[in-house]
């Protein structure tokens, strides 16, 4: 059995590596909307969100039948993990972003891998804590998560968090 923080630093691998990859799927795939569902459309923030997002969830379900036993609520803590990664991602760009009057790339690229990290240490975390909670709450949280994108790639609102800057 792996240790927690192998498998948290391995989390934060892998949801760096895929969540880079994301970014340009889209492009690559010639600009296939299926591909978009999962991958980044346009320069906006919330389809940058899925760059987190998608990986992170991906990493729990693969490895929850590994870990279930050790880790019972892995799905539910990686699931709150990732939202709360995602709100402080959010938080620190049109934080950092409003008060210098634009954003800077290599800025962005940094709160990526720091908010990776995060999700992957806090997913850790609160799986060896929440030992009785369940993990419908977690699929529950992907799966509307999920929905949101979906819903909102093809169908964007008129809102500054869909627009491109």
């Amino acid at each position: 059995m792996l240790k927690s923080k192998w498998v948290g630093f391995i989390g934060f691998l892998w949801i760096s590596a895929l969540g880079t990859l994301l970014h340009f799927t889209y492009e690559w795939s010639g600009g296939n909307s299926f591909v978009g569902l999962f991958s980044a459309v346009s320069e906006s923030v919330w389809e940058h969100l899925k760059l987190l997002f998608f990986p992170a969830s991906a990493y729990a379900l693969v490895l929850s039948p590994f870990v279930r036993k050790k880790y019972p609520a892995i799905l539910t803590a990686f699931a709150a993990a990732t939202v709360c990664s995602m709100l402080l991602m959010t938080m620190l760009y049109y934080t950092y972003s409003g008060i210098l009057g634009r954003d800077i790339p290599l800025v962005n690229i940094g709160l990526f891998y720091v908010c990776a990290a995060l999700n992957a240490a806090l997913g850790m975390k609160w799986s060896r804590k929440w030992q009785q909670t369940s993990n419908l709450w977690g699929l529950a949280l992907m799966a509307a998560v999920s929905v949101c994108f979906f819903r909102f790639t093809v169908n964007p609102p008129d809102l500054g968090i869909f627009a491109a800057p």
